[in-house]
């Protein structure tokens, strides 16, 4: 018996350091599992050794650690390796569950929960606890073959219908599930006169760990070697909050040697130029985000932000910035990073006179080319809307109006860019392109809309959103197809959360959809239609100051209530009214 048990702890030894030494990956969950195996085994032996009911209780108590977590880290494991994501809001319960039953193992020998009672009996030199087992006992079963069900189940449905698991690897996991099962069932029917559960795990562990290995070794994301090269090249400055200064890597002290004389936890108090401007820029930045903070529920979600470029010693470098967020997700620090672009730089300006002339010519294509497909959607937007008898000239006007309010979102210290405004404008012809998926009957009906009728006018919005994504997909870039995407899809829903197509509320919903929708309901308004006769412009702001924060952006319509005066002009010059 104690041979037995010798041989299982010199097993199980051999199998983690094998892991340890060949595991690219240094998964928590799997070096974990295979210590509480080896303290499983250790119990296994210490238990053999005993000469008394209390030294093979306090070994039982062993042996039960690895018997209540081994189960569900093994079904942890087996989630990781299938992509089978579980969230803390499961895990934490689960683990709890846990616990509590070794807590009720733990009590054994002092109550009646686990064990009623345990008798200490040596028979041919194999060491044996007669127990009756208590009222909580169930739990530890029931728990142990949830677990091994559970992992069971999502291999096998992970080797059916996931296609970016290896099935091999799963196979192999899901034999090694067998085998220790099998191996359970054999000692209970030969009734062996010892336990034999050791034995089970190593099958269990060696089934999982070794196909764990190949999957983890050919993980893109694993590969150390290439990442820590390439971050060799990059420096790294971390402050907290206070802008203490909190250290740096060997990198960032070869491109800013004072660092090394710096003390971390201290605000730096001497500094060359450009160490100051990159601290008072940080300051900033600080600032910016406590504001953002004030308007927007995601401020404390991981951001960075390009900060400047700078030329140090005859290289090139662009900076970062990177919030540190602690595990509540709040930012408590800034990482700053130094990108080494040295060569990119001398190539430009080894090339940059050959250039010139090649870079207009690009350029001129290039604008023709936007406006080429600026047109095309415009001719496809002004198509649809000729098929609506109630909007005419509506994607032209809600168009200038979106321009007119970017003009004062841009003066109103909000955050917004120019670039970013300028893509919504580009934008705003798109946003009833989804129409062209809804029927003739409908779109012409001169008059107001059943339930029946209405219910497909809104599917518009999600048609018009997939249609936006396929036009404009490897055609523009990935930040405009994403704002003309959110403006088609999401310009009807509202800050309440009783818009539609997904009833979507607050900062939930794009701040770009947030902005068309003023200016398609402001168009909607004051313009007339076969079911309406337009608004006065006194009703139409009155209207829109009433739905700030129901159905508007509070903060978007107290601006756009300023552009009244603009609007009012260019409406009473409009064309198209």
């Amino acid at each position: 018996m104690v041979l037995n048990y010798s041989i299982c702890v010199f097993l199980s030894l051999c199998v983690y350091a094998w892991l340890y030494i060949t595991d690219v990956k240094r998964s928590l969950s799997q070096n974990v599992m295979m210590i509480i195996m080896i303290l499983s085994n250790v119990g296994y032996l210490f238990f053999s050794l005993s000469t008394n009911v209390q030294e093979a209780l306090l070994a039982n108590k062993i042996v039960y650690i690895g018997g209540c977590y081994l189960p569900i880290l093994y079904f942890f494991t087996v989630c990781e390796v299938c992509h089978f994501k579980l969230n803390k809001a499961v895990k934490i319960p689960l683990i709890i569950i846990q616990t509590v039953i070794l807590y009720f193992v733990f009590t054994s020998g002092f109550n009646h929960l686990y064990y009623i009672s345990s008798e200490f009996i040596i028979y041919n030199d194999y060491v044996q606890l007669v127990k009756e087992y208590g009222p909580t006992h169930f739990l530890y079963p029931v728990t142990l073959y949830s677990y091994i069900l559970a992992a069971l189940v999502i291999s096998i449905i992970a080797m059916v219908k996931n296609k970016t698991v290896n099935r091999k690897e799963l196979g192999a996991m899901i034999v090694s599930i067998i085998l220790a099962g099998l191996w359970y069932i054999l000692q209970r029917v030969l009734d062996f006169k010892f336990d034999t559960m050791p034995f089970s795990y190593i099958i269990l562990m060696t089934g999982t760990i070794i196909p764990l290995y190949h999957s983890n070794l050919y993980t893109a994301n694993e590969n150390k070697n290439v990442v820590a090269e390439q971050i060799s090249k990059v420096g790294f400055i971390t402050f907290n909050k206070k802008l203490q200064y909190m250290g740096c890597n060997e990198k960032a002290a070869e491109i800013l040697p004072e660092l090394k004389k710096c003390r971390v936890g201290s605000v730096i108090s001497e500094a060359g130029p450009e160490l100051k401007e990159i601290i008072e820029s940080v300051d900033i930045y600080d600032k910016r985000l406590a504001e953002e903070k004030a308007k927007y529920s995601n401020s404390n979600q991981h951001k960075h932000i390009r900060l400047m470029s700078l030329k140090l010693n005859e290289n090139y470098y662009e900076i970062e910035i990177h919030t540190v967020n602690n595990f509540a997700n709040a930012v408590v620090g800034f990482t700053i990073e130094f990108k080494d672009v040295t060569e990119h730089y001398r190539v430009v300006e080894l090339t940059s006179k050959y250039n010139e002339t090649l870079t207009k010519e690009v350029n001129e294509k290039t604008n023709k080319i936007r406006t080429i497909q600026e047109k095309t959607i415009l001719g496809m937007a002004q198509m649809v809307e000729s098929r609506d008898m109630s909007t005419g000239g509506h994607i032209k006007r809600t168009s200038d109006v979106v321009r007119i309010f970017s003009h004062k979102l841009l003066n109103a210290n909000m955050g917004f860019t120019q670039e970013f405004l300028d893509l919504v404008i580009r934008s705003a012809p798109m946003h009833d392109l989804g129409k062209i998926g809804v029927d003739d009957a409908i779109l012409r009906k001169a008059g107001k809309f059943n339930d029946e009728e209405y219910k497909q006018m809104k599917n518009h919005a999600e048609i018009g959103g997939k249609m936006v994504n396929d036009i404009l997909t490897e055609v523009e870039e990935d930040n405009f197809v994403t704002i003309a995407q959110n403006v088609a899809h999401y310009h009807h829903e509202k800050v309440d959360g009783h818009g539609y197509p997904h009833g979507l509320k607050k900062d939930q919903i794009p701040v770009e959809a947030r902005i068309m929708a003023l200016a398609d309901v402001f168009d909607a308004l004051v313009s007339k239609r076969c079911y309406k006769s337009a608004f006065s412009y006194d009703d139409a702001f009155r209207i829109i100051e009433e739905s700030a924060g129901s159905h508007f952006d509070e903060d978007l319509a107290r601006i756009f209530l300023t552009c009244r005066p603009e609007l009012e002009y260019y409406y009473n010059n409009c064309e198209e009214k």
